[in-house]
């Protein structure tokens, strides 16, 4: 067979020997999957996985485009607070830690007396050098009133930072690949499948819109993004639990020593920052921007 419609043809006939037309039952678009259904979802993660970046847009701002909410309508909180709730019952040492309800509660100055080299001066250089707030902006969090979910994100949002550092995903957007499919393969060894997923579901987007703008748009970046996502899964999937971790105590360590104390894997350092100037089509000072 030589025409190569001839061929797709009977590629697709092989393919979909096993497909079985449905009657349609709604006059509505109408899926199996709750994720599909949603047309904000549809749109959104369009956009996040397709786009190509620039400086009129820049990468970190896809999170003020709604995609959090719009998961939220598919897979509401209360739904995902049940299944953490049914996890602590099942896990004392997780239901310890959440009632334990330790919050950090340093600010960024305090990281500018750390010399270089320590987790605490590297924290410190991102402050002093690129304007970083470890709060995003919102200002440090007590846990008072908090239910377990939204303290579990509480401290999320507060070790983030310092996963770049013992997933060695540099502060810059291809870094980010490294952080969230490390931070994503930890939450799946440690949890229930169905927890892990719910918890999962918006972050690995997160890292995965950085894999397959990068293949489209970056191709030059495509063998970084891979090293960094496959170092993030492996040391995910290696590490104990991160959300029990108290990054206070490693503030004075380098990272090797933090990784070691910390019960972490060692890492083969992955240089991000070529391949993110490229990926942001922005100025090389800008692309030392990550989440």
């Amino acid at each position: 067979m030589n025409n190569a419609d001839d061929e797709q043809k009977a590629r697709d006939a092989y393919l979909g020997k096993n497909i079985r037309k449905v009657e349609a039952t709604s006059s509505l678009l109408q899926s199996t999957s709750a994720w599909l259904n949603n047309g904000k979802v549809r749109e959104l993660i369009a956009v996040w996985l397709l786009r190509k970046n620039g400086p009129d847009f820049p990468v970190e701002a896809d999170h003020t485009l709604g995609l959090a909410a719009a998961f939220g309508e598919v897979l509401p909180d209360a739904e995902v607070l049940a299944m953490f709730e049914a996890e602590m019952a099942a896990n004392p040492e997780l239901d310890a830690w959440v009632r334990q309800g330790h919050v950090s509660t340093y600010q960024n100055e305090d990281f500018l007396r750390y010399p270089a080299g320590t987790v605490g001066g590297m924290i410190g250089h991102q402050i002093r050098e690129h304007g970083f707030d470890l709060t995003l902006g919102v200002g440090n969090r007590s846990a008072a009133g908090l239910n377990p979910l939204q303290y579990f994100r509480l401290r999320a949002g507060q070790a983030h930072d310092f996963e770049h550092i013992i997933t060695g995903g540099q502060f810059n957007s291809i870094g980010e690949i490294a952080v969230t499919f490390g931070r994503s393969a930890n939450q799946s060894r440690h949890f229930s499948p169905k927890l892990a997923s719910a918890l999962n579901a918006y972050m690995m987007f997160a890292g995965l819109r950085m894999v397959t703008r990068s293949l489209l748009h970056y191709p030059e970046t495509w063998v970084t993004a891979l090293q960094c996502l496959e170092q993030g899964i492996r040391v995910g999937l290696a590490s104990p639990p991160f959300w029990y971790f108290k990054w206070e105590e490693v503030f004075e360590m380098t990272p090797a020593e933090a990784r070691r104390h910390l019960g972490v894997p060692a890492i083969d350092f992955v240089d991000s920052e070529a391949a993110s100037v490229i990926f942001r089509e922005d100025a090389p000072r800008l692309a030392a921007a990550a989440e």
